[in-house]
């Protein structure tokens, strides 16, 4: 899998997260502010260690590497923990409401004993 690759994948996952964002009720705002809690998380780390060396080099070498803009790279560094914190909340909240379903299936049926 190449540098395309991977930028593509991240615009599929992210147009599939805005795509499911729109059509939800409120409870989808859940998942928005887990992935806005990723985004400053990383941003915050980013910055400290922007601080300790020469970042804007790095990434100008690595942008160089992979041919594609250096700014590029940070939101792509930032597009992923945002990926991965929704996808982690919208699978926890299915998880969630399958067991919650199963529980009341339970309580509701009449002991057999």
């Amino acid at each position: 899998m190449n540098a395309r690759d991977w930028v593509l994948l991240v615009v599929r996952a992210t147009g599939f997260a805005l795509v499911t964002l729109t059509g939800g009720t409120a409870e989808r705002h859940r998942e928005v502010r887990l992935a806005l809690a990723a985004v400053v998380s990383w941003t915050l780390l980013l910055i400290w260690n922007a601080r300790q060396g020469d970042t804007s080099r790095l990434l100008s070498v690595l942008g160089g590497t992979l041919q594609v803009p250096p700014a590029s790279l940070v939101v792509l560094t930032l597009a992923i923990p945002a990926l991965l914190a929704w996808s982690a909340s919208v699978v926890a909240n299915a998880i969630g409401r399958r067991v919650s379903r199963l529980t009341a299936r339970r309580s509701a049926r009449p002991d057999a004993s």
